[in-house]
């Protein structure tokens, strides 16, 4: 086997490492990503899905959900608010109705006064005095605790201050208020309605149904509310209900009850009619953002990626900062190939909303696509914060690998493994022991490169056990031997894995290196004969075929090949060179370096 000693030429070849990964190719099954290298070998990491698996759309849920709907979700809580309102005025012309109609006759002085106090708390809240009122009606129930009237109107003026406070904002420093006054009267079906919309608002949409199922229990009329809480039960998932509401809706005809209608057909995967329902939504509110948004999900659903960057382009015109939509085009700009385009969007999203978890997630990916190695590991990084998946670590560890932070990688590729134990987990894993192994071999640390090769390949030894068909796992234990100087151990191993994929180029190299270290040199020049054949420009074949015909005393042929390798690499000839000449002696340490390779056959499908 050929190895590299002098310090010189090592550190020439570690000034490579990990500096290239192969163009783009289209998604495969089970891609992988291959390594070559002059002395140690190659390897393989191999991606849990591809190595360009698409990714996917939000969905209706992130569009729609408290305040990152944005200004479509401001405006449907403040029409909301408009038909509380209506129901509050009606409220209280009741109220003064019943008052003039009720006769309560004092038993004693105390019911006297509190009556009294009662009247005197009625006159406030008729001059919109409503501190004044609930002061006074306090009073009358500290008289009188069983002075219904002053109950009644303690509640209905505890609602008036919280629809103060709550404002358009919805703010939950309402919601002791609204609580208060449904203690004090549980029919009070305006501060039910209020307290769903501060719910709503923030983002509890459990409680938000709870408070507009009670206020539409109490007051059928409030039609119209069924369209905000329709779209609270699609909020939550579900339909069933979301439909029943919509059906209870009658005549009403309300922004809510369009979009309502729209998403129920969306979720019913009626596209056309989808569609033709958000068209009309946006007849009577033509800034409707998410109405914009939902148009572009019906296009992407469709396979209309121009329509529906169009339609999410229109909901930024509207609301620059909208999160979902620059999250949509992302997706499709990814899965386009334009990853400059895909982070660019994703970070619009990190910026406006930075706990998007998998918005970091997918800009990490974009930036692994694009070989920006430190960025993607930033990224994530962040991602990590909320998302704990296999795929998300593994591909974190292949990042932290191509910078080599071996180290992290390993542990990252064991996070992934523990969460999965596959073989293509555990495969991972021994790729980074491996690697980590040959970059200790660069530092001259002996001992601990022999330590993580051998760990290594405890990992690969068990990957091949679960799944004997997957053939990087079988080129990386190959490799693996060969890094342990155990040349027949790598070179069966290695027969498997060109069996499992036959004119394996890599294979075939790191196959002669492990007949170079036998000392079978006619075996070790054929194979490095057919990684040539196979690519007449693979620099690291040809520097193998002329080291080998060198040592086998065929210097003509030596020359002829080193003559070819100039053209492609000078400096690699160079070395070689000087190899014929006995300048650089041909034991030491492997050096891993990476390599632009052919393309090869997709990888079967692994379990």
């Amino acid at each position: 086997m050929f190895i590299l000693k002098r310090s010189i030429v090592a550190v020439f070849l570690y000034s490579l490492v990990f500096t290239a990964l192969p163009a783009s190719r289209p998604v495969a099954a089970q891609d992988f990503v291959e390594s070559n290298s002059l002395a140690g070998g190659g390897s393989a990491f191999v991606f849990r899905g591809s190595k360009s698996r698409p990714q996917a759309a939000a969905g209706i849920g992130y569009a729609s959900s408290g305040e990152g709907a944005g200004g479509a979700g401001r405006a449907r809580r403040t029409r909301t608010n408009a038909q509380i309102a209506a129901a509050a005025k009606k409220r209280k012309a009741a109220a003064a109705l019943a008052r003039k109609k009720a006769i309560i006759a004092a038993a004693n002085k105390k019911i006297q006064l509190s009556n009294t106090l009662t009247a005197k708390a009625e006159k406030s809240m008729d001059a919109d005095m409503t501190d004044a009122a609930i002061t006074d009606y306090r009073a009358a129930l500290v008289q009188n605790p069983k002075n219904t009237r002053a109950s009644n109107g303690l509640s209905d003026a505890l609602t008036d201050k919280g629809v103060v406070i709550a404002g358009e904002t919805n703010s939950s420093a309402a919601i002791p208020l609204f609580d208060e006054a449904i203690k004090l009267d549980p029919k009070n079906d305006v501060a039910y309605a209020r307290l769903g919309a501060v719910y709503d608002t923030a983002g509890q949409k459990d409680k938000a149904v709870a408070n507009y199922e009670k206020a539409i229990a109490i007051n059928p009329e409030l039609a119209e509310l069924q369209g905000t809480l329709g779209l609270a039960y699609i909020e939550n998932g579900d339909i069933a209900k979301a439909e029943a509401a919509l059906a209870k809706t009658g005549s009403a005809d309300t922004v809510d009850i369009r979009t309502l209608k729209a998403l129920v057909l969306f979720k019913q995967n009626k596209n056309q009619e989808a569609l033709a329902a958000f068209d009309k939504l946006l007849e009577m509110d033509q800034r409707n953002v998410a109405a914009h948004y939902y148009r572009g999900q019906v296009y992407t659903r469709m396979d209309n990626n121009s329509s529906a960057i169009a339609a999410y382009k229109k909901a930024l015109e509207i609301e620059p900062n909208y999160a979902p939509a620059n999250y949509e085009i992302g997706v499709i700009q990814y899965n386009s190939g334009k990853y400059n385009d895909a982070v660019a969007s994703y970070q619009a999203v990190t910026a406006a909303d930075p706990k998007n978890y998998q918005a970091h997630a997918n800009l990490a990916s974009s930036y692994r696509q694009l070989e920006r190695y430190a960025d993607a590991n930033a990224s994530y990084k962040l991602a990590s914060e909320g998302i704990k998946t296999a795929d998300l670590y593994s591909e974190w560890g292949f990042c932290l690998g191509k910078v080599n932070e071996w180290n992290k990688a390993v542990e990252r590729l064991q996070t992934a493994k523990e969460m999965s134990p596959t073989a293509i987990d555990n495969s991972n894993v021994g790729w980074a022991y491996y690697n980590s192994g040959a970059a200790k071999t660069v530092a001259k640390d002996t001992a601990g490169a022999k330590a993580d090769y051998e760990l290594g390949k405890a990992y690969l030894v068990k990957a091949v056990e679960q799944d004997p068909k997957l053939a990087a796992a079988q080129l990386n234990l190959g490799s693996t031997h060969n890094g342990l100087g155990e040349f027949q151990l790598a070179v069966n191993v290695l027969k498997v894995a060109l069996g499992l994929r036959s004119g394996w180029g890599l294979a075939t190299n790191q196959l002669g290196l492990g007949y170079r270290g036998l000392g079978d040199m006619a075996n070790a020049i054929s194979m490095f004969k057919q990684v040539v054949d196979l690519n007449g420009n693979d620099k690291f074949g040809l520097f193998n075929l002329g080291e080998a015909y060198n040592a086998s005393g065929n210097k003509k042929e030596a020359k002829k090949i080193n003559d070819r390798l100039k053209k492609l690499d000078p400096a690699m000839a160079s070395m070689l060179n000087d190899i014929f000449d006995g300048k650089i002696p041909t034991m030491g340490v492997p050096v891993n370096v990476p390599v632009n390779v052919p393309k090869v056959p997709k990888l079967p499908k692994f379990p």
